[in-house]
């Protein structure tokens, strides 16, 4: 369980993003998200990782095209910083919210485990878990140049929500709104904003492979 911030476009100051990040963790929904937190920037070609094990907390001068965020709420494994999201392969990073039983292994949390199978194919990884026990698949996704959601849920929709909004020069995808005129993205909907264009992909039975 967790809340989650994902946001693309021009360089700019960030952090009114993190602070978002930082509400919802302490007063949005099943707060408090207070078992970790981590961010990567995106700026100019270049990578920045913060992580931790400790609650989340405020930080300014935030400046960069990308931001993805991400605050725990542990619901089986440990804190841990190998089990603290977003997690990053090469210039990849995810973010889940959710729980899925069986997927949790050798230390790995069951969300370091789906951003595994999410790697080797987006289609191939929904049609395992779908046979799996799960509260949600939801999850967020960057390389610093794109952006990706993707919803599924069996259990509190109410809580495992996906909303985005796109501003002049700014698409954002977040589990609460802020503010702005927001969409909420539907159960087995997959969204891509790339090169300034949003595109929704139902995923009812074939999910696209399109990331």
């Amino acid at each position: 369980m967790c809340r989650m911030l994902l946001t693309i476009g021009k360089y700019s100051d960030l952090t009114q993003y993190l602070d978002f990040l930082y509400e919802m963790a302490n007063e949005g929904k099943h707060a408090p998200h207070h078992d970790g937190f981590g961010y990567v920037l995106y700026a100019k070609n270049e990578m920045f990782v913060e992580k931790s094990i400790d609650p989340i907390k405020k930080i300014d001068g935030l400046y960069a095209n990308t931001l993805i965020a991400h605050a725990r709420k542990k619901s089986s494994s440990g804190k841990s910083i190998i089990n603290t999201q977003p997690f990053l392969s090469d210039n990849i990073s995810f973010a889940h919210n959710g729980t899925i039983k069986g997927l949790g292994k050798k230390g790995k949390s069951d969300s370091y485990n789906y951003f595994r199978l999410v790697l080797k194919g987006l289609p191939e990884a929904i049609t395992r878990i779908r046979e799996m026990e799960f509260t949600s698949i939801n999850f967020i996704m960057t390389d610093g140049s794109y952006a990706a959601a993707y919803r599924e849920v069996r259990k509190e929709p109410g809580y495992f929500t996906l909303f985005y909004k796109t501003d002049e020069d700014r698409f954002t995808i977040s589990t609460e709104v802020m503010n702005g005129k927001w969409y909420e993205i539907e159960d087995r909907t997959l969204v891509i904003y790339r090169n300034g264009r949003v595109k929704e992909y139902k995923a009812d039975d074939v999910v696209p492979g399109v990331i």
